[in-house]
């Protein structure tokens, strides 16, 4: 996307992708264009954005102006997708619950549901007795913040998934789809090529309420060329039956 956005955006729609996840957004711009301009882009290729990463410093700074952008670029989501370590104790997680809440109602103005996504530190680090992902859970307002489930750094974290949509189910509308290679490192596999049991968590897809998923390639092993990886991914879901 930082080198040509538009031939990034033409090879995912090419490979058969329907829509896309963004983490471009910065001080009311995506990928460093208007919101207008970057929602013609997609539409160029047949692409539709529901969901965007925004940075928690911008959703507390200034949620308005992030707000009224992916509402311009045609997302109903607005994901909060990272916690900094320093702020990972009982008064760092109080600060995200406000700002999430405080933030969940704005993006609620303007039609979004705001949403937060986990990596595995919510799941396997305890903050005042309680593990951050279970105190998200009681602490945010539910018809103000729902969640994003990274399937990959749930498993990395041993937890189960199924508890989770059991124990709150529907609040989980957005997944990102992401497989786990295995070797004692877990690193980032096309979907299909690792070890989790995809079948078996889409069956549930109900259950959480998800509504999209997205694939995700964090990284790739050297030698590796990601649109390869994510042709890999989209060719097993496409053909994946549970």
């Amino acid at each position: 996307m930082q080198r040509d956005d538009n031939e990034t955006l033409r090879r995912v729609a090419a490979i058969g992708y329907d829509y896309v996840e963004g983490a471009g957004y910065r001080d009311g711009k995506l990928y460093g264009h208007s919101p207008q301009t970057f929602l013609a882009m997609l539409k160029n290729y047949g692409l539709q954005m529901p969901s965007g990463h925004v940075s928690w410093e911008a959703m507390k700074e200034a949620p308005e102006k992030a707000a009224a952008t992916c509402k311009e670029a045609g997302q109903s989501f607005l994901v909060i997708p990272w916690w900094p370590e320093d702020k990972r104790n009982a008064e760092g997680y109080a600060e995200l619950i406000d700002i999430l809440n405080t933030s969940g109602e704005v993006c609620k103005r303007y039609g979004l549901q705001l949403a937060y996504h986990n990596h595995d530190f919510e799941f396997n680090k305890m903050v005042a007795g309680s593990r951050p992902i279970n105190l998200l859970l009681a602490e945010v307002d539910p018809d103000l913040v729902q969640f994003e489930m990274d399937l990959y750094w749930v498993t990395r974290a041993g937890s189960d998934y199924q508890e989770y949509f059991r124990k709150h189910a529907g609040r989980f509308p957005l997944w990102h789809v992401k497989d786990m290679d295995n070797t004692p490192e877990k690193f980032f596999a096309a979907v299909g090529e690792g070890v989790i049991d995809w079948p078996a968590i889409f069956s549930k897809e109900q259950q959480a309420g998800m509504q999209y998923f997205f694939v995700e390639q964090d990284r790739t092993v050297p030698g590796k060329d990601p649109f390869d990886e994510i042709t890999i991914s989209h060719k097993y879901l496409e053909g994946m039956r549970y």
